[in-house]
């Protein structure tokens, strides 16, 4: 689950250059390609292979990475990088970017607040067990042990006067 967030965290911060990086004019995709390379740490190796293989074909490097990554959402990217190979402008080739990232922005807060509850309950529980181990150890362990004491003197006292 730790590492799917990563890989989530990972992949905002490529769309995230992709979206600072395509209203700059003379972009291309092998650029945004080693500023994604700079900023890579769970998805480095395969994106320095695509940078290593670009010269020698920009969309055959591109499909490497693609078959290389096995994460839906790095590979929508790389899609949407190898349209912008095919002459498509990047502005184009990304239009969706900014909606996908509010999406899953959303779907990543909703998510953080539910661990939140959940921690919560556990913090709760964990700070409620004190009272309730003081509760069971000061009034009803004695009071039950009283409450034998009571029952076996008074059978006691019953067996004696048959």
């Amino acid at each position: 689950m730790l590492r799917q967030l990563d890989m989530e965290d990972e992949v905002m911060q490529y769309q995230t250059i992709i979206l600072m990086l395509m209203k700059i004019e003379r972009v291309n995709v092998e650029m945004i390609l080693e500023w994604i390379e700079r900023y890579a740490n769970i998805f480095k190796e395969p994106i320095s292979k695509c940078v290593n293989n670009y010269e020698s074909g920009a969309w055959e490097a591109l499909e490497g990475l693609k078959n290389d990554i096995s994460y839906p959402q790095l590979i929508t990217i790389v899609e949407s990088l190898q349209a912008a190979v095919e002459k498509i402008p990047i502005r184009e080739a990304f239009d969706e970017l900014d909606t996908e990232r509010e999406y899953y922005q959303e779907k990543r807060k909703a998510a953080n607040e539910k661990l939140i509850s959940r921690k919560g309950m556990i913090g709760k529980g964990i700070g409620f067990a004190p009272m309730i181990v003081l509760f069971v150890g000061y009034l009803i362990v004695p009071l039950v042990g009283i409450g034998l004491m009571s029952m076996t003197s008074s059978f006691a006292t019953i067996g004696t006067m048959i």
